[in-house]
């Protein structure tokens, strides 16, 4: 067996990072400017509005694609303790933190009065009718609990509790698909046939469901619910990604990839758009279904061409290589802390020309902020009584891969 140390990791490329800050930053983008405007109509005012949403699809593409990468280079439960350690002590800050701000701007923005003391601030009921034409939803302690354990999707169609962030609903479709992975990755029974077939399953049977079983426009509140509170209607992406995996690898033809490629592209397009048209809450369906196809045809060189450093990457490389490593404390942060920081702005006469870039620039330092300052040192704290303990013999050492994650509306 190879002594640790002397082993040498992989080198990093430049296109995986390219590719996730260009879909981070299309979420943000569409977010701000176009969602924010339907959440909160007086947030308008932009210079541009992204109507397009590829971006956290993307995403989870690469995310899958990266659980592969990572998963056949050592023992399965450890890289998901690993991952669990990585995604959820951010995500959970940053939920204590949206629920407080928002606490405060909310009440404020609605023209409330605040409930008196400490508790009554965090979890009160304020009282009296909203004094704002433009009343925002003030969160409950229900809603804390709710997000604090990922449970938002299996209530808020019953009014039970509502999501302090739109961009939270990946965290549990990515936790379970990840957990999935980590059980059926060591079964020797596991055939490359099962294997592919098990993809071939993901797509085509949430689109049966969906669209013989049940149909989209008279399902069941409890049947919306199950299928989105397990992520059927994003498990596409997860195959996809694996294909692509196994492409890279040359353990899938071209052909096969071709087929997975655009059953893909057929279920993403379904799953956004059950009625083939965008609806007044949705974005544009083709500026989405065309940015989705290009990103991951983008993905798939990525995957098995060069590494793309043309004539001026370098100079660019340190700054893409940054922004794709705080890119998951960025997406925790950026949807609602940014509605609340576009409002404030607004309501000190701020115009859309300058809001829109202060906006932004917020969310990369405060995805700095929660990546320097929790997700790195609580993971590395997390992990590092593991990572000393003696190696057993035979068995490889899990090199911890580089976060992959999302957690949005797109």
């Amino acid at each position: 067996m190879p002594d640790p140390s002397t082993v040498t990791r992989t080198p990093r490329k430049i296109s995986w990072d390219v590719l996730r800050v260009v879909a981070v930053f299309a979420v943000t983008l569409g977010h701000v400017t176009h969602q924010g405007a339907l959440l909160h109509p007086e947030l308008t005012g932009y210079p541009v509005r992204v109507t397009a949403q590829f971006g956290a699809a993307i995403l989870l593409v690469i995310s899958a694609f990266f659980v592969c990468a990572s998963l056949r280079k050592g023992e399965p439960g450890r890289w998901l303790r690993s991952r669990i350690a990585r995604l959820v002590p951010a995500y959970l800050a940053a939920v204590i933190v949206t629920y407080v701000v928002a606490r405060y701007a909310t009440i404020r923005f609605s023209g409330l009065p605040f409930p008196p003391g400490v508790t009554g601030f965090l979890f009160g009921v304020p009282q009296g009718p909203p004094t704002d034409p433009s009343p925002w939803y003030v969160p409950g302690w229900a809603d804390l609990l709710a997000n604090l354990g990922m449970v938002q999707e299996w209530g808020w169609r019953y009014e039970l509790f509502y999501y302090l962030d739109g961009a939270y609903w990946t965290l549990p479709v990515q936790l379970m698909a990840f957990t999935a992975a980590a059980l059926l990755w060591p079964r020797r029974r596991r055939t490359h046939r099962l294997t592919v077939g098990l993809l071939w399953t993901l797509i085509l049977v949430p689109l049966f469901l969906r669209f013989v079983v049940f149909d989209p426009v008279s399902s069941p509140r409890f049947v919306e619910t199950l299928f989105y509170g397990l992520g059927l209607h994003r498990v596409h992406l997860f195959a996809v990604g694996i294909a692509i995996w196994l492409w890279s690898r040359r353990r899938l033809a071209h052909w096969h990839l071709a087929l997975f490629v655009l059953a893909a592209f057929s279920a993403q397009d379904l799953q956004v758009f059950p009625f083939h048209q965008a609806l007044p809450n949705d974005p544009e369906r083709w500026p989405s279904a065309i940015g989705f196809a290009i990103m991951l045809l983008l993905v798939c060189l990525a995957a098995r061409g060069p590494d793309w450093r043309v004539p001026g990457m370098a100079r660019i490389a340190p700054a893409v290589t940054w922004l794709a490593g705080i890119s998951y404390g960025l997406y925790l942060v950026h949807q609602e802390l940014g509605y609340i920081l576009a409002r404030t702005l607004l309501n000190v006469g701020v115009p859309g020309w300058l809001r829109l870039p202060l906006v932004l620039a917020a969310a990369v330092l405060g995805g700095w902020a929660i990546t320097a300052g929790v997700e790195r040192p609580i993971h590395r704290w997390l992990t590092a009584r593991r990572r000393d303990r003696p190696v057993e013999p035979g068995k490889p050492q899990v090199k911890d891969s580089e976060s992959v994650s999302v957690g949005g509306a797109s």
